[in-house]
């Protein structure tokens, strides 16, 4: 029987009523009645998430209630119930279903949802919006309730620029204030997550991976801060759609543009500039973004001189309600080249990216979803050290193209999404060969995996269970991977525990030196027949709490234990042939708590972490990123007469090195030095004794004033790192033949340095 008839029965003599039944666009049948939304001590307003418009006939269960409504021509509906927790579910043609539960809101009944259109790409099985707070709580609500996926979050704008960095506002940067990423360094925006190396970290633009995804050997991220809407982190417990890395996964998604006319905006600042215009298209519901960003760099104690420029553009159409395709371009180019003082070499290093996807999603009803990505993604990275034309040089090229595909099926206590990837292309590693080449030999290969994925959500009261697993085949190793997943949620009230186990492959991993740390692009290597894979088995457990709109804190173990990791210490001979395999495992636990309303916001964490990894002769050694103890804390003062500001403190103890053993003489390449000689004629020998370095300390402070002038809005900001001008050691170097021969050098971090910008939009 259709909704129609079956409310005609129920009220016979409301022909109003009738009417009013047969023209909403709520696509399941409404089991409960209408009700006046000034009735009831529970109210609620349905919006569009972009416009912020009202939307009427919305359909609103109460599951634990067995009760439904529908919201009005305001996009209000109403409940008359004394409990402070309500677990909804709402649906309406061409926006996403919504499934959450709402605290009674403090000093009020009034709940506004805000619902998402359903054109945008759905990366879970279900989506669900909050009371309107800051971005961050929305997000972050999102997030956890969308799917069990423990320690994942979420930055959108707003955080970005609420963490202060060196420069201007960076995407990673701000990821690394989060607890479960270690902060190695001054220099670097990497991401080291829960004991994994910063190429077990896949980043995703769009759904399109991103292979050289930093700026300037890792101190900037790739992504301009104007462009990205948002960025996800999964930490360890990674769902199953993704694979391909160990430790986590990144995925960026670019904005969508204005609705109408054309909005100017961008930077000025010690990096460079930036620009961005966006709009809505005249001639059809559409939306347009093209920004770019250029940067000359020189740094006082970095010593080295960078440039970089990136390009970003996208298109995003909507022909129906159910339709939507969105398409994404991201072009960089970094150029590094360094003349020794006076000796006739240099050092010279340059990487593109070329990141691009198209999307369509489909939306068919509130229960079936889809969508199809087609991605291209080209990394090319060289080396070179030597006279120009003749240097010694490594090489690295990879052009991947894939095809990724999922559908997910919804109902009220089950949902399944599943799908397939087929991700392939050429991937070449050559070096040249000779005494002080950064590398010899080459490996070169073409990959192509192809995988299906499963993912399953069932709730049984307050039981969320959220099993899953990738099953695949990687073509040029003739290897078939399982990669199972399971996770699940119980709900106590304000408390959730959760609880997963994961399993996940790597085929993909960077050629990095972690003794010798050597400036230049990244270099990719696929694995072979008969070379194993990096694998990583993981186990966390969380204890997440959620309190009205304001405050959220977590409480999380976790232990991962990794095999086959690639590794390269090379010595005397840099040959490809000496690459080994190392394992090992890392295991611990973080307590973060978040503020999300008020004058003062921000986050503060804890984290302890223990990693230890295996040679290829067994013997033990702690990895560069291996930092035991951190907290790191984040505030920002919101707007207060035009002035915000935003201060970052990260505490830790000292990671471990090598200690020198000495040093030789001669005109050779090394990487500590950054060169042939730069001037000296000792380089510096490693030992395989380790220890630890001093405690880490940095406090980053930045201040900004917001006016306006006439239709321009005006921000200009300083931003200070180091302020306490506290000396971290880099590394330490030794200086044989003096008094002490055993006397150790250090070589110091960032130093007090204010950087100086405008951002504005018109």
């Amino acid at each position: 029987m259709d909704r129609v008839a079956r409310f005609r029965q129920r009220y016979r003599h409301s022909s109003a009523l009738v009417v009013a039944i047969a023209l909403s666009s709520c696509p399941s049948p409404v089991s409960g009645v209408f009700q006046d939304p000034l009735e009831g001590n529970w109210r609620f307003r349905f919006v569009d998430r972009e416009s912020d418009a009202p939307l009427a006939s919305v359909h609103v269960s109460f599951p634990d209630m067995s009760e439904s409504r529908a919201s009005d021509s305001l996009g209000v509906a109403s409940l008359a119930s004394e409990a402070n927790l309500l677990r909804i579910v709402a649906t309406r043609v061409g926006y996403a279903r919504m499934d959450t539960v709402v605290a009674r809101p403090d000093g009020g009944t009034l709940v506004e949802l805000r619902l998402t259109r359903s054109t945008i790409v759905l990366t879970s099985l279900t989506v669900q919006a909050v009371r309107t707070g800051t971005d961050s709580r929305e997000l972050a609500r999102q997030m956890f309730e969308r799917e069990v996926a423990i320690g994942a979050v979420g930055m959108t704008r707003t955080e970005v620029r609420a963490v202060p960095a060196v420069a201007e506002t960076d995407v990673f940067r701000s990821l690394q204030s989060v607890s479960g990423v270690a902060s190695v360094n001054d220099f670097g925006a990497e991401l080291f997550v829960r004991g994994g190396s910063a190429d077990q970290v896949a980043v995703l633009l769009d759904g399109a991976p991103v292979f050289g995804p930093y700026h300037m050997f890792g101190m900037f991220g790739l992504f301009n801060p104007d462009v990205v809407e948002s960025a996800e982190l999964y930490k360890g417990s990674i769902p199953a759609r993704y694979g391909g890395s160990l430790s986590g996964v990144v995925s960026a998604r670019q904005r969508a543009g204005g609705t109408t006319g054309t909005r100017f905006s961008g930077g000025l600042s010690g990096v460079g500039l930036r620009a961005a215009l966006d709009g809505g298209l005249p001639w059809s519901d559409g939306r347009w973004l093209a920004a770019g960003r250029k940067a000359t760099i020189d740094l006082p104690g970095v010593d080295a001189p960078f440039a970089f420029h990136d390009l970003n553009m996208g298109l995003h159409l909507y022909p129906s309600e159910e339709h939507r395709l969105g398409i994404s371009l991201l072009a960089t180019e970094d150029r590094f080249s360094w003349d020794f003082l006076g000796v006739g070499e240099s050092l010279r290093s340059d990487w593109t990216n070329l990141v691009s996807s198209v999307t369509w999603s489909w939306v068919r009803g509130n229960r079936l979803t889809s969508d199809v990505t087609g991605y291209f993604s080209r990394y090319e990275g060289h080396i070179e050290v030597g006279e120009e034309q003749s240097g010694l040089s490594a090489r690295n090229r990879i052009g991947a193209g894939g095809v990724r595909a999922q559908i997910a099926v919804r109902g009220e206590a089950t949902g399944v999404r599943t799908g397939l990837l087929v991700e392939g292309g050429p991937v070449s590693l050559r070096g040249t060969t000779g005494p002080g080449a950064y590398m010899q030999g080459e490996t070169l290969g073409t990959y192509l995996h192809a995988s299906v994925f499963v993912e399953v959500e069932h709730w049984i009261g307050a039981l969320r269970l959220a099993p899953g697993a990738r099953l695949g085949t990687e073509r040029n190793s003739a290897r078939v991977f399982a990669e199972p997943r399971l996770s699940a949620r119980y709900h106590l009230g304000a408390f959730a525990i959760s609880g997963s186990l994961d399993r996940s492959f790597q085929f993909l991993s960077v050629l990095r030196d972690d003794r010798h740390v050597v400036p230049g692009a990244p270099m990719w290597f696929l694995r072979g027949e008969g070379q194993p894979v990096s694998t990583a088995e993981g186990a966390s457990v969380s204890l997440d709490y959620w309190r009205g709109s304001r405050w959220t804190g977590s409480a999380t173990a976790w232990t991962r234990r990794f095999t086959d990791i690639s590794s390269w210490q090379p010595e005397s001979v840099r040959d490809l042939s000496a690459l080994q395999y190392h394992g090992g495992s890392a295991y611990g636990w973080e307590l973060s708590l978040e503020r999300h309303a008020g004058l003062l916001r921000g986050w503060i964490s804890y984290q302890h972490g223990w990693v230890e990894l295996r040679d290829g002769d067994g013997r033990k050694y702690w990895p560069r990123w291996d930092r035991r103890h951190e907290i790191d804390a984040t505030l920002n003062l919101a707007d207060l007469l035009g002035f915000s500001a935003s201060l970052r403190t990260t505490v830790g103890s000292g990671t471990p090195f090598w200690f020198p053993a000495g040093e030789f003489y001669g005109l050779r390449y090394d990487p500590r030095r950054r060169g042939l000689n730069g001037g000296r004629d000792d380089f510096t020998i490693l030992s395989n004794v380790q220890g630890r370095m001093p405690y880490y300390g940095r406090v980053d402070f930045s201040v900004r004033y917001a006016f306006r002038w006439d239709t321009l809005a005006i921000a200009p900001f300083v931003t200070i790192p180091n302020i306490t001008g506290r000396q971290n050691v880099l590394t330490y170097a030794a200086r044989p033949g003096g008094s002490d021969d055993r006397k150790l050098t250090p070589r110091h971090q960032l130093p007090l340095f204010p950087f100086v910008g405008v951002d504005f939009r018109y």
